[in-house]
């Protein structure tokens, strides 16, 4: 028993050295190898998580800032001298009742005329704002318009917007507007300069002249030339002159006219010169634009204030027709039937004569004389368009004759019934109609008169 038991342990020893001889791992040995191989992987992939979340270093760069040269603007033209004038008037000189704050004349809201250099409700007169005078000339390239200003600004210089706005097709709604924006430069200048056009026809509103109440149009909304639009740069151009009075002239070309003829007006204002709000009239209520005049209810001025403009004057012709707006209005050629060829034994023949008038007051824009159904001395002829007929016996009978001319002459009548009538028949201090008996040889005076808004 004892010789199997140390043959079976030389045995085991045996194999034992035959395997460290051979250099094989125990199992223990495998395992803690495994392991260590194990805790390497690991850690090797914990480094690489690590390496891959942190935030990656930037290295900080000082930018440079580029800065936009500003573009130069390259001119093929720049206006010279105004030269002749051709034609020039004078506004109404709010200054002569300044320290009092209000006007006695010139201003109209009906009719879109504003003598409003003064402030809203302290009615504190800016000089800068009030046009005196304005002329007009041209050259082979360009027109030129001139407005000279009461004075400068109490702080010095010209602090206000300079406009002229021009009636192309002369139906007394504006076309072109051109702007000048606090013009600085004693030189020729595009600076602040713009020009804007009416390509839909709405400024003016349905009533032309006349406030529109529902006026919903944009006035002039496309703007052609400006210090951001500059497809041609030498469009339009503006210089103030800093003589007694001062003045700021207003250059631009005559290709933005559609004809060598015009009716044309100035403005003069703060802030009311938005080419959106043209005609003002047509964007504010009587009551929300005030007064400069004392008689007024609506005295002192409101939203409508630091404006002055004028009325229009033509230029290249003369007015033969009425033109809405225009300064002088001429009466149209009175229609007169053919007379009746009379022998010694026929009476003589009679005559109808008479006017269409704003019934405005004495001056204008006087509520005490105004809109009560007779005309006075200076009470003009309606800017409305009318149209007046005759009739032989009864208002309703046909007409024998009609004429739109505001002061009108019916000659060569026979004696007997007639009726004169007008139309538009809205808003009138008198009557539309009138019916009587004419005389042979007698003479009929009417009037009809349409009311003025206060």
């Amino acid at each position: 028993m004892k010789k199997t038991n140390a043959i079976c342990l030389s045995l085991l020893i045996a194999l034992s050295l035959i395997l460290t001889s051979c250099n094989l791992p125990t199992s223990i040995e495998s395992e803690e190898e495994e392991t260590a191989e194990t805790i390497t992987i690991e850690a090797e992939e914990e480094t690489e998580v690590e390496e891959a979340t942190e935030e990656p270093v930037v290295e900080e760069t000082e930018e440079e800032t580029a800065t936009e040269e500003p573009t130069e603007v390259t001119h093929n033209i720049t206006p010279g001298e105004p030269g002749w004038v051709s034609k020039y008037f004078f506004d109404t000189d709010a200054s002569k009742n300044a320290g009092a704050g209000y006007v006695t004349q010139g201003d109209d809201f009906v009719a879109n005329l504003f003598e409003r250099p003064f402030t809203e409700s302290e009615m504190v007169y800016r000089p800068d704002i009030d046009i005196n005078k304005t002329e007009i000339s041209s050259d082979s390239n360009f027109f030129y318009v001139t407005l000279y200003l009461n004075d400068t600004h109490p702080d010095g210089g010209l602090q206000g917007m300079y406009a002229v706005e021009i009636d192309s097709d002369r139906d007394g709604r504006g076309d072109l507007l051109v702007i000048a924006d606090h013009p600085t430069s004693t030189t020729w200048d595009i600076m602040g300069v713009s020009v804007h056009k009416d390509p839909n026809g709405d400024v003016g509103g349905a009533s032309i002249m006349r406030p529109d109440a529902s006026y919903g149009g944009d006035g002039y909304e496309q703007v052609v030339f400006s210090n951001q639009v500059l497809d041609d740069p030498d469009v339009a151009w503006a210089r103030v002159t800093t003589g007694d009075p001062p003045s700021v002239t207003l250059a631009f070309k005559k290709s933005l006219v559609d004809r060598g003829t015009f009716v044309w007006g100035v403005w003069a204002a703060d802030s009311m010169l938005d080419p959106a709000l043209i005609d003002l009239h047509d964007n504010f209520t009587q009551t929300q634009a005030g007064s400069p005049y004392q008689s007024q209810s609506n005295y002192p001025l409101a939203a409508i204030n630091l404006v002055d403009n004028t009325c229009r004057e033509t230029f290249g012709f003369e007015a033969e027709d009425p033109i809405a707006g225009l300064c002088y209005v001429p009466e149209e050629p009175t229609a007169t039937p053919e007379p009746t060829p009379t022998t010694t034994s026929e009476p003589e023949p009679a005559t109808i004569t008479g006017v269409a008038f704003d019934d405005t007051g004495v001056p204008a824009g006087d509520p005490d004389t105004g809109n009560n159904g007779v005309r006075e001395d200076g009470e003009p002829l309606t800017v409305y368009d009318v149209t007046i007929t005759l009739h032989s016996g009864a208002c309703s009978s046909a007409a024998i004759s009609t004429t739109t001319a505001k002061s009108f002459s019916f000659t060569g009548l026979a004696p007997g019934t007639y009726c004169v009538k007008i139309t538009p028949t809205g808003g009138m201090t008198t009557d539309s109609a009138y019916s009587f008996d004419l005389p042979a040889g007698g003479t009929q005076y009417i009037e009809f008169g349409y009311q003025v808004v206060y």
